[in-house]
Parts: structure tokens; C-alpha cells; sequence
């Protein structure tokens, strides 16, 4: 339950609705993934025989489930009083290791390593994990897109460009082309794995080769790197070259923009009276008569705040002064909070789809009210025919337009005084089924890459 007392509405506000990543991205989900690290760096270790160990038994997913209930608080006890949080983590899972019996391996916990050699595997596996969660919900998205794209792609309405009647469109596959948009960069998204380093406190694996100069060190780290799901980087300062990361982050940010221009569209849909939204509670405290398209509105404010968050964390982990500062660190901070609000927009937008009725017959009597939009198709018929001022006749002319068409003849002629805005549609219904095509496939290619990220 909420206190009320959060500086952050994400912690507050949108607590329950952000429960899938709320674990995940926490500051103790943090502290649990890089145990896990930690406990599996271990295991490698003891695995590759690297050291006179031998722990056969050992099993880093049997000492997290060990782990009191307590442990994040013991954790954060130890960071007061040695003022490093990776330092007080490693301590802890000392003092656990001897518990456990394993005190042969308690003395080499987070040997060799920088603490960001444990955090940059950490965040990037958290990364794929809430990303995961980014998938699922957008395709979601996409499904409802390509069920109305279907339903609605030989529906005639009027296209507008700035604002203005432009030409007959369906709204099929108006709502197909968002959801092939939206399922191109989750695709995009999902093909991206950021990279992973080990390598000590400037990149050149100073601790472990003076201890055993002998062994091959970087077959060992891209070995593990890789196991942990993550690409890995051979050449590195005390930081990851973090591209791969905001990579897949820069797609965040544009699945939010093409969500945030799908918000935009229905909410002028709804304003022109297309479609309509049901009543869900009270829209105003003063007029008992609006139905106001809030969630439209609230997701359109939801991307703003991602994304302001998305761009700052995007740009500024690439870039770090001369081997390591830690300026970064607040920032990384930030990425459950910038991924939240992306989240509640997509789900904003998802919650006013299913409460969305489509007013089908406004929209081909309100395409029957401009004939205008007939114009393009007389110009270019007058200009097929051999008129070369036929752009100049039809623009001085829009008045006249049905005089004028009737100066086509031959089969354009006859087809051209048959056509209506209400059937000058060009192939949009085959459109709106390609694009739904595509955004399943695209789907399932992104369902196949995400099945190798960390569970």
C-alpha cells in the first residue's frame, strides 16, 4: 500500500501498476542480481579450476534461496558502515558462504573484480529482463492494432494532412500502420543485447593475470559474459561500452514517440467525433456530461517523462572521463522509473482501445460532405489524357469539379464519373492486411530472441 509520503508517483501513484518490474528494477531487486553475479562469477571460478578450490556442490541459485528475509536490510546495514554498497554486498555473501560451509569459497568473493565489473553485468541483465516485460505489454498493443486494422480496413474516413482534408483513407489501416511501427521496433528492440564486461578497475585484467599470469582470461570472461545472456567486450575501460545498452533503449524511445503519435491521433479522432470512448467513473467534478479521453491524454504525459528520463540515460552511459566516474551512477539509477512511465503509457493506450467505439457512419458521411477530395484523381486523368494545365483547371476550378470531370473521357472517363470519396481508397484494405501480416512476424521474430535473455 501506498504511504503517500513518495517523492516518485511511480512508487506511489502507479505502485500496482508497475508490479511486473517493480522487483526487477528496485533498488533490492538491484542488490539480488548483482548477488547473483557475484555467486555465479564464483562458480566459474571454482568451475575453471582457475584456483586451488574445490566446491562441486556449490550452487549460486541455492545460496540466493537461502538467504533470510532479512538480507537486503543486513545488506544496507553493512553499506553505513563501510560506505560502499558492492563492498557491504560482498560481505554479506561472505558471512553467508560460511554459513553455508563453503569456506574455502568465501575468501575469493569478488576476487579480481572492480564493483563495476558486478554492476554493468547486473544492469544490462536487468535491462533484458524488464525489457522483456516491454515486449509483452506492446504486443499486446500490437494485437489490438492489427484486430481493428481487420475489422475496420475497408472503412472509409476522411485523411487529413495539417489538419486539412486531404483524401479518403480506411480506418483499418490507419490503426495497421501504427501497429506495423510499433511491432518494427519491438522487433528491432528485441535483436539488441547489451554488452558485458570483466576486466578489473581499468579494463586489463591487472588483478587476475598477476595471479595466475598462465591462464587465458579473456576465453574465461567472454565465456562468462556470455553465459549471463550478454554480448561481450573485449576492450573496455573500468566501464562497458554501453551502445548496446542504449541501443536498445534509443528503440524505448521510439516505441514511446509512435505510441505517444497513436495517443495524439485517437484523441483528435475522438475530438472529430469518429470515435468515442465509454464512460469509466467521472470525467469532470463540475460537468456530469464529459467523457473525456484521459487515458489518451495521460499516456501522451507518460511518454514525455520516459522519455526525458530514456534520453539522459541513453546519452550519458556512453560516456565516462578518461578510465571511470561515477556520474553515471545516480542515472542508472533512473531506469526503473524511465521504463515504468513507458510501460503506463502503453497500457493507457491499450486500456482506451478496448473501451473504443467507432462511429463508421461519421466517418463516410463526413467523407460525402467534401467532394473535393476528388480533385487529385480529375488532375491526374486530365493530365493522362494529355492536359497539361489539368492541375491548373481542377485548382481554379473546385467549384466546377463534376464539370470538370466530365471533360475525362474513354474508360477513365466512365470510371472517373463512377468514383466517390467513399470508394477512392487506393489499395488501403490490402495495406492494412500486409501490415498485420508483417507485425506478426515481426512479433514471433521477437518472441524467438527474447527466449535466450535471463529469466
Amino acid at each position: 500500500m501506498s504511504a503517500g509520503d513518495e517523492l516518485s508517483p511511480i512508487d506511489g501513484r502507479y505502485r500496482d501498476e508497475v508490479a511486473s518490474i517493480r522487483d526487477l528494477l528496485s533498488e533490492k531487486g538491484l542488490f539480488y542480481e548483482r548477488a547473483r553475479v557475484e555467486l555465479l562469477y564464483l562458480k566459474a571460478l571454482e568451475s575453471a579450476r582457475v584456483f586451488p578450490i574445490d566446491a562441486p556442490n556449490f550452487d549460486p541459485e541455492t545460496v540466493l534461496k537461502s538467504l533470510p528475509s532479512n538480507w537486503y536490510e543486513e545488506v544496507k546495514g553493512a553499506e553505513k558502515n563501510v560506505g560502499h554498497d558492492v563492498k557491504a554486498l560482498e560481505l554479506v555473501l561472505r558471512k553467508k558462504l560460511d554459513e553455508l560451509g563453503y569456506t574455502k569459497l568465501s575468501p575469493i568473493v569478488h576476487l579480481g573484480l572492480t564493483s563495476d565489473d558486478v554492476n554493468n553485468l547486473a544492469y544490462a541483465r536487468l535491462l533484458l529482463k524488464s525489457m522483456r516485460e516491454v515486449v509483452k505489454h506492446y504486443s499486446i498493443l500490437v494485437g489490438l492494432l492489427s484486430e481493428l486494422a481487420v475489422k475496420y480496413e475497408k472503412n472509409p474516413m476522411l485523411a487529413r494532412t495539417h489538419g486539412m482534408p486531404a483524401e479518403p483513407t480506411t480506418f483499418g489501416k490507419e490503426m495497421a500502420f501504427f501497429s506495423w511501427r510499433i511491432s518494427m521496433r519491438v522487433r528491432a528492440a528485441s535483436k539488441i543485447k547489451p554488452y558485458g564486461k570483466l576486466g578489473g578497475a581499468v579494463g586489463n585484467h591487472n588483478a587476475l593475470v598477476f595471479l595466475r599470469p598462465d591462464f587465458d582470461w579473456i576465453l574465461f570472461s567472454q565465456s562468462f559474459v556470455r553465459s549471463l545472456g550478454l554480448d561481450y567486450a573485449p576492450l573496455t575501460k573500468q566501464t562497458v561500452p554501453y551502445e548496446g545498452s542504449s541501443d536498445m533503449l534509443h528503440q524505448l524511445m521510439l516505441l514511446n514517440y509512435i505510441t505517444q503519435e497513436l495517443a495524439r491521433d485517437l484523441w483528435t479522432y475522438n475530438m472529430l467525433g469518429l470515435v468515442s470512448f465509454e464512460r469509466k467513473g467521472v470525467s469532470s467534478s463540475t460537468m456530469p456530461h464529459k467523457v473525456n479521453p484521459v487515458d489518451l491524454e495521460d499516456a501522451e504525459g507518460q511518454v514525455d517523462a520516459s522519455n526525458s528520463l530514456l534520453s539522459t540515460i541513453t546519452y550519458k552511459l556512453v560516456q565516462t572521463r578518461l578510465q571511470r566516474d561515477l556520474s553515471d551512477s545516480p542515472v542508472r539509477r533512473l531506469l526503473g522509473q524511465a521504463i515504468a512511465h513507458s510501460l503506463i503509457a502503453c497500457d493507457r493506450v491499450i486500456k482506451s482501445l478496448q473501451y473504443m467505439r467507432v462511429n463508421t457512419e461519421k466517418m463516410a458521411d463526413e467523407l460525402m460532405c467534401h467532394p473535393e477530395i476528388l480533385s487529385e484523381a480529375v488532375q491526374v486523368s486530365l493530365r493522362l489524357q494529355g492536359d497539361e494545365k489539368g492541375y491548373e483547371k481542377v485548382q481554379q476550378g473546385i467549384g466546377e469539379l463534376e464539370l470538370i470531370r466530365k471533360l475525362v473521357k474513354g474508360e477513365l472517363g466512365e470510371r472517373l464519373s463512377d468514383l466517390k470519396p467513399t470508394n477512392y481508397l487506393g489499395i488501403a484494405p490490402r495495406l492494412a492486411r500486409l501490415a498485420v501480416e508483417e507485425s506478426q512476424i515481426a512479433l514471433k521474430e521477437a518472441q524467438a530472441s527474447i527466449a535466450s535473455w535471463p529469466q
